[in-house]
């Protein structure tokens, strides 16, 4: 069992807690404010899932220092905006975790993906990219979940492939951390327009294009930024567009 840290108490980062937590794994929570850490450790809540009880191995720290030291791998699962920030606070504390980006997105600014961001400022660091499709509240509940890990080097995806896994949680793996980052991120526009097409009380047919020429559209970005078209259409399912996000 590992000692992981969790740079983010929101519900994605407290999902993964309860799911890592729940096979046995020490977890310790970054949280960026006092009243949540208070609610994790005393009352066993996490705001964001509130029908959920954390378990007792699952400890929260507002200190980055406190919450990194004697770790062996840190989850970095906030807000893309705030990814640089974050990391530059933190780095200071970072020996030889490997760090696994849980986060969707890019930068604002640079338009670069958060591996990108990650190696400018920890250079020495093993990097890894954690994607879904999945839902936190789902995660949390341990309902059957399929997610992709990708990491340049093999023996950190087979190594974070055997730890994450759990009876409701399948893990595979991937070597086109890119692909994975641009995948995820270019989905969520997708997801975007979906949410307007139901606002706007449209149907199935309406929906089956939209994923469809979505789909079609995020792999010719891949192809353009060389990435493997295939990889954004057949392989790693958790790259492939949500139909939980068109309700």
């Amino acid at each position: 069992m590992k000692n992981i840290c969790i740079i983010g108490s929101g519900s994605w980062g407290s999902a993964l807690a309860v799911s890592l937590s729940l096979i046995g794994h020490n977890i310790k929570i970054w949280s960026f404010t006092d009243e949540e850490k208070e609610l994790i450790n005393k009352e066993r809540k996490c705001k964001f899932l509130p029908n959920i009880q954390l378990p007792e191995n699952i400890y929260c720290t507002a200190s980055y220092e406190e919450a990194i030291q004697g770790t062996d791998i840190i989850l970095h699962v906030t807000p893309s905006k705030f990814t640089r920030e974050t990391v530059r606070n933190y780095k200071q504390y970072v020996t030889n975790q490997i760090i696994v980006i849980c986060s969707k997105g890019f930068e604002k600014d640079t338009l670069k993906t958060l591996d990108e961001v990650l190696e400018e400022e920890l250079p020495n660091s093993k990097i890894a990219v954690l994607s879904g499709p999945s839902h936190a509240e789902e995660v949390s509940i341990e309902i059957p979940t399929a997610l992709v890990v990708a990491s340049k080097d093999e023996e950190v995806n087979k190594m974070l492939q055997e730890e994450f896994m759990s009876p409701s949680l399948r893990i595979y793996t991937c070597t086109d951390v890119k692909g994975v980052e641009l995948g995820a991120a270019l989905k969520n526009i997708i997801a975007f327009c979906a949410g307007v097409a139901a606002g706007l009380g449209l149907g199935d047919n309406t929906f089956a294009a939209l994923i469809t020429r979505g789909l079609k559209e995020i792999a010719a970005l891949g192809e353009a930024l060389r990435r493997r078209k295939r990889n954004f259409l057949w392989t790693h399912r958790s790259w492939r567009l949500n139909c939980y996000l068109f309700k």
